[in-house]
């Protein structure tokens, strides 16, 4: 199996991870008091919906626009620790955020290698 489509694969299930652990997080694990659980849950996980569609598509600018993404929610998870009782949520949105953006960029490089 060539390089490229194991960071494909890497960066799709790292995704799919994600929204599982965000979309469990703020419906059943940690559910907000003062607001209904899918409301998060729908605002957290839309980006990433979009980017899993168009990962399908397999075109290179979605991993470059996924790579910019996942820095937002590198910050989220970030913003996270500082807090408590979401600090475990901080620390594992931080962690697979973070192994997204490497191994979309690092996607981005090859197709970059191959195509020159």
């Amino acid at each position: 199996m060539k390089k490229i489509h194991i960071l494909e694969y890497i960066t799709y299930m790292l995704l799919v991870i994600l929204i599982i652990i965000i979309a469990s997080w703020n419906s059943l694990i940690n559910p907000s008091d003062t607001i209904p659980r899918i409301i998060p849950t729908i605002i957290y996980n839309i980006p990433l919906l979009i980017l899993m569609v168009k990962l399908k598509k397999n075109q290179f600018s979605t991993y470059i626009m996924m790579s910019y993404i996942m820095l937002l929610y590198f910050v989220i998870g970030i913003g996270n620790t500082t807090n408590k009782e979401t600090f475990t949520f901080g620390i594992i949105i931080s962690f697979v955020s973070l192994s997204i953006f490497l191994s979309s960029i690092l996607y981005v490089r090859e197709k970059k290698r191959i195509s020159s």
